[in-house]
């Protein structure tokens, strides 16, 4: 997919925050989901469409996660689908096989059903668990480290009481301070070469490979020349940016 320039991003994120749909309130939670929608070389816009934000959190929908691993070449087989009981067996070829069931009772103890959404869609909350647990289970690069927003719903949100900062005792300076020399400037350091400092040349080709496919550079330049906007979203979640090239 073709970079969508960050200006058009912006204007996107201002559009879905405005329409007040998917639980997304603000620009800036649009435009950050819109940014990871990127890194991972999707269009910005299916961030109104994949992730959902839940107690000011982002998260991944269950449909989403089980489209994204059955694109990735992955299969489920369910055995059970009630309001009791939801069971079913995860394939894939890199992760092998994982059955997984969840039950109102498992639910029950693990503190869950207190939500009254578990009251009104049994069902459906024991699917997502099962979809969560599976697919993080065997084939977690396509979960972006998200979790479904079921699951993100049952986390208790905690509120930290502020406290006032204690004033601070400024001695009183009897002498003029020294003046220190200042301090050499530092070269700038390109983001890219230090995140993939440990890596393989073969794995860093294999980025630049894959930076070239994604339009973020052109052929000739290398994983140095991608955007700063990508490589500091790159730094800020190594590990997703690994797992989108596969290393």
């Amino acid at each position: 997919m073709n970079l969508i320039p960050f200006d058009q991003t912006k204007l996107m994120a201002q559009a879905i925050a405005e329409s007040k749909l998917f639980g997304i309130q603000t620009p800036a939670q649009a435009l950050a989901l819109g940014l990871l929608c990127q890194a991972e070389g999707r269009h910005p816009a299916e961030a109104a469409r994949d992730y959902h934000i839940i107690n000011g959190k982002p998260s991944l929908k269950s449909e989403a996660m089980l489209a994204r691993f059955q694109q990735a070449g992955g299969k489920v087989e369910w055995h059970e689908y009630t309001h009791d009981s939801v069971s079913g067996t995860f394939t894939h070829p890199q992760g092998g096989s994982l059955k997984v069931s969840w039950t109102m009772q498992d639910a029950t103890r693990a503190g869950l059903t207190g939500n009254p959404t578990w009251k009104k869609f049994p069902r459906q909350m024991l699917k997502a668990r099962c979809i969560s647990e599976a697919v993080r289970g065997i084939f977690p690069g396509v979960l972006s480290g998200l979790y479904a927003p079921e699951e993100v719903s049952d986390i208790p949100v905690q509120v930290v009481a502020e406290t006032a900062p204690e004033p601070i005792q400024v001695p009183i300076q009897l002498e003029a301070p020294k003046e220190e020399p200042l301090p050499e400037q530092i070269s700038s350091v390109n983001l890219m070469d230090r995140l993939l400092a440990e890596k393989t040349k073969a794995q860093k080709d294999k980025v630049t490979a894959g930076a070239i496919k994604r339009g973020w550079i052109k052929e000739g330049q290398t994983f140095r020349d991608i955007p700063v906007q990508i490589q500091t979203q790159a730094c800020a979640f190594p590990e997703k940016f690994f797992a989108a090239f596969q290393i």
